[in-house]
């Protein structure tokens, strides 16, 4: 990904319109499929252009909790090789997050309107498809808190108040990050 992204002399906003300029010329060369800027960006952003209706789609991940054995086995985590059953897990849904539309412009408009206050939780760069939770884990560790969160990639500038809107679950009761170990280590 570009460095000129991170730069923070631009305004966030025009920072955004570049990245989905990028990303609409990339889908445009890949009609009928959903693309990403990078393989870190996978689970946050991808953009789909439509050959027959010459619109774009933009798609990005929400989390989904499965509490019970049937849940865990619709979502199709249930069969992990070398483990024993999944009991629950969380597990990224893709997911449409505008409408089809012409224009990179329109686009970026459709999507700060669906992000914009919606809680989310940034999927650092060891990125999983799932994350499976069984009952030998802690009991203050809650996985519900992520159904229904939107997964932001840290590198994007898409998601403003970094800082404050990060999830609690990433702390424990004083404050502090939890230990390198803890099952949530590719979430931090």
């Amino acid at each position: 990904m570009r460095s000129v992204y991170e730069d923070a002399r631009i305004p966030l906003q025009i920072r955004r319109l570049m990245i989905f300029n990028d990303i609409c010329r990339k889908a445009k060369q890949y009609p009928d499929e959903v693309v990403y800027l990078t393989p870190e960006s996978q689970l946050a952003l991808g953009v789909m252009y439509l050959q027959n209706s010459k619109k774009y789609i933009a798609f990005g991940g929400v989390f989904e909790y499965a509490h019970t054995r049937k849940d865990v086995i619709e979502q199709g985590v249930h069969h992990l090789p070398h483990d024993e059953y999944v009991m629950c897990a969380i597990t990224v849904k893709p997911q449409a997050f505008t409408k089809p539309v012409r224009t990179s412009f329109e686009l970026l408009w459709h999507w700060n309107n669906y992000i914009k206050n919606r809680r989310y939780t940034y999927v650092g760069t060891d990125i999983h498809c799932f994350f499976p939770v069984n009952d030998e884990l802690e009991m203050d560790y809650p996985p519900h808190k992520f159904h229904d969160r939107l997964v932001a990639t840290a590198r994007l500038p898409l998601w403003e108040d970094r800082d404050k809107l990060i999830s609690d679950v990433y702390r424990d009761n004083k404050g502090r990050l939890r230990p390198k170990g803890y099952p949530e280590k590719c979430l931090v």
